[in-house]
């Protein structure tokens, strides 16, 4: 019995250090920031002891937001850029976390990779 138990934690501890390492493997969107030669503190302030949380007004400074529908106006099922309550951009795109299809706690959108 005890046997089991043991190679049954390893299969469990195996299991989920995979996907910890699967979640971890994706790029998140301050990856390619930085890729792309972004600093933190174009985003988040001068102080990153007491860095700031981007918002809307953050993202739009670089990424205009009218750009951004016509860039994406093929989108399925809708333009999620150009929706009549497009929220903050940080509600579908983290950053710091994998991404979320914020619109589908109201929609049925299945929008596939959120980048």
């Amino acid at each position: 019995m005890a046997f089991t138990k043991t190679i049954l934690a390893g299969v469990c501890a195996a299991a989920l250090a995979w996907s910890v390492s699967a979640v971890a493997a994706e790029k998140f969107g301050a990856d390619r920031h930085v890729a792309r030669g972004v600093a933190c503190t174009v985003c988040h302030g001068p102080d990153m002891k007491n860095p700031n949380y981007p918002d809307e007004q953050t993202c739009v400074q670089c990424h205009k937001k009218d750009a951004l529908a016509a860039k994406t106006k093929d989108m399925k099922p809708v333009n999620a850029h150009a929706a009549p309550h497009n929220g903050d951009c940080t509600l579908c795109h983290l950053q710091h976390e994998p991404t979320e299809n914020y619109c589908a706690q109201c929609h049925k959108f299945d929008f596939g990779k959120i980048p």
